[in-house]
């Protein structure tokens, strides 16, 4: 899958990996509104360094000796002891050359105004080598330049506000793009039509016919003990996804409780992952899993 430099609308930047834009958009759409970014694929050189944030020494280190475990001090742990152990992962540039290098082309790429002043004034007057002290003046001007985005994406959101078709609703009630937001309006009312149609046999036929979809569970015992979901239980939506690779997902949204969660057998049928605004929390989704997401949470939530 190709790397995408994404630059967004304040002064920050991101690597993303996704299969495609529309994969892109909806990884994105995660963190927050993709409108106002800008992207391309990336193909420069890529050295980041991950560190764990905590510091350790050896004690009485001597020179061409083996160092004894008991000679090895850890420090305070604990930022990794008292949370999220992902969330505190620190984050470098390389120090070697292609670390540096990295740096630079992401610079270039993501911040145009900002790489043309420093280029200006670099000694050299040639390629980018950073060394060269930006005057103040100039360097505020530049960077009132990069914030032109989200200049532009205050008067998008304004204008939004004002609108009251469908489509902009929707965007402006979950913080959509309008690309996503017509995408998930077209899937939703199609998923709404069908869970009518469902709906309406309930009411008219017995309980006594037989089953209108049934499927077993394809993942191995590692992954747990599927959920028991009866879809005929009332005040409840049911969606189920099951990948080319046989991969299950279940979702379920409660019409009481207006709460939503999904449960995927490829992580661990045990564990029930929250939905929020058509955005499930904890977890990485490949595209056709968050389509097949926020679908349903439209279906459902919209209904309600």
């Amino acid at each position: 899958m190709p790397i995408y430099l994404v630059r967004w609308p304040d002064l920050s930047a991101s690597f993303v990996q996704a299969e495609g834009e529309a994969h892109l958009l909806d990884v994105l759409d995660q963190v927050g509104n993709p409108d106002d970014c800008e992207w391309s694929i990336y193909d420069g050189p890529l050295f980041i360094d991950f560190r764990l944030p905590v510091e350790w020494s050896v004690q009485e280190d001597r020179h061409r000796t083996p160092v004894a475990p008991e000679q090895v001090v850890l420090e305070d742990v604990g930022r990794l002891a008292s949370g999220n152990v992902v969330e505190a992962i620190e984050l470098s540039l390389a120090g070697a050359d292609d670390g540096y290098e990295t740096g630079a082309e992401v610079l270039r790429l993501a911040f145009p105004k900002l790489h043309a002043l420093i280029e200006r004034c670099s000694e050299t007057g040639g390629e980018f080598d950073g060394e060269a002290a930006l005057p103040e003046a100039e360097l505020q001007q530049a960077l009132h330049a990069e914030l032109e985005r989200f200049l532009r994406g205050s008067w998008r959101r304004a204008k939004l506000e004002k609108k009251s078709d469908a489509i902009s609703t929707l965007a402006r009630e979950m913080d959509l793009s309008i690309e996503l937001a017509r995408t998930y309006e077209e899937i939703a009312r199609k998923q709404q039509s069908v869970g009518g149609d469902v709906e309406t046999l309930r009411q008219d036929k017995p309980s006594t016919n037989p089953p209108l979809f049934r499927i077993s569970n394809h993942h191995t015992q590692d992954c747990g003990q599927p959920p028991a979901i009866d879809g005929d239980g009332e005040g409840k939506y049911v969606g189920y996804f099951a990948n080319r690779y046989g991969e299950q997902a279940v979702f379920v949204y409660d019409y009481e409780t207006r709460e939503a969660s999904v449960w995927m057998g490829e992580t661990g049928w045990g564990k029930a992952y929250r939905v929020v605004g058509g955005r499930t929390e904890g977890i990485l989704l490949t595209e056709s899993e968050a389509t097949w997401i926020r679908a349903c949470w439209l279906a459902a939530a919209k209904a309600d």
